[in-house]
């Protein structure tokens, strides 16, 4: 339980930024050919744009591939990433809290115009290959996650993909929250729930992972998340947080490395690979055998194949812990 809950309490301090639609880079012709053949599908096409935080770019930094074959033989093209600690960033991430080496990222992202509006409903899929002795000892890797936008400013982190002390989180918001400063102006810390995911359910490392989500993007909306065709959480609720707009991001995000060097631990390459990022207005513009996906749900909301469920509040003072709760799952098998 102890450790569960660290988890959860750092994910909670992933940092939001008020990035305005200035603060990305366009793609150059050739990367959006490259981004729409290899990765990109749907209305993610032609759309994506890259983070104006990313680390520098260098050739080892990200390649693309034509056929990359998992353990079970499933193969796919796609894009790999090898983010190396040396990789020094941005420094409101590299020395954010006065503590270099805290956080680096290169990810791809929605530029404002291309993010959703409130009360709309999408469907999004990653898929995404790590191996398995896959390390994150001591600190976080964010594979994809959403940002709240409130007017033009990003102002919360959205629902979350992490691999935190070397466990599988899904995370997203609650309904309250509290306002405090951060490096980069003002965010809002919510209240969220937490979802470590049990691998032993399905597998989800060293074989390629699909994951499937669909979200209404509302105060009476849900949110869905599917791995490899089985519904693992169900969520109807206020998901929106008051938030406009609603952007999509992928790509690895690291973060609070500081708490791994600072007992000694290297924080070695990360290496991800994605394939068939997208986002579309219907299922079956993403997937093949929607009927089944859409009949694993019901008018409830639900978890499967978790170690845990918790709720946190944040402190809501820049990088001090929050305070969380497990709500008993999987004895409660309603938890939220």
């Amino acid at each position: 339980m102890k450790k569960i809950l660290v988890i959860i309490l750092s994910l909670l301090l992933l940092p939001s930024f008020s990035y305005a639609n200035k603060w990305h880079i366009n793609m150059k012709k050739q990367e959006k050919k490259d981004f729409a053949n290899y990765v990109l599908r749907n209305q993610s096409k032609d759309k994506m744009v890259f983070n104006l935080r990313n680390v520098p770019y260098r050739p080892e930094l990200y390649k693309f591939f034509d056929n990359l074959e998992d353990r079970m033989g499933v193969a796919e093209k796609g894009i790999e990433f090898n983010l190396s600690y040396s990789d020094v960033g941005d420094k409101l991430d590299w020395s954010r809290w006065g503590r270099p080496g805290f956080a680096q990222r290169f990810q791809i992202m929605e530029p404002l115009k291309h993010t959703t509006k409130k009360g709309k409903t999408k469907w999004y899929r990653v898929g995404y290959f790590i191996p398995k002795n896959f390390n994150t000892s001591k600190h976080n890797i964010s594979l994809f996650d959403f940002k709240m936008i409130y007017g033009k400013a990003e102002k919360a982190v959205g629902p979350s993909f992490n691999i935190n002390n070397n466990s599988i989180l899904w995370m997203w918001n609650d309904t309250n929250y509290k306002v405090a400063p951060n490096e980069a102006g003002e965010q809002y810390y919510f209240d969220s729930y937490g979802i470590h995911l049990d691998d032993r359910f399905s597998p989800l490392r060293g074989k390629w992972v699909n994951l499937l989500i669909n979200a209404k993007w509302a105060k009476d909306g849900f949110l869905h998340l599917w791995i490899d065709g089985k519904l693992r959480s169900s969520y109807f609720g206020d998901v929106l947080g008051g938030a406009s707009r609603v952007r999509f991001k992928f790509g690895p995000y690291r973060n609070y490395m500081t708490d791994a060097t600072d007992q000694g631990l290297e924080v070695k390459n990360a290496v991800i690979r994605y394939s068939n990022v997208g986002k579309a207005d219907k299922c079956d513009d993403l997937w093949s055998g929607c009927d089944e996906i859409i009949n694993q749900l019901t008018n409830n909301s639900q978890v499967h194949g978790a170690i845990s469920v918790n709720f946190c509040i944040p402190s809501g003072d820049g990088d001090k812990p929050a305070t969380c709760e497990n709500l008993g799952y999987p004895q409660n098998p309603r938890p939220f």
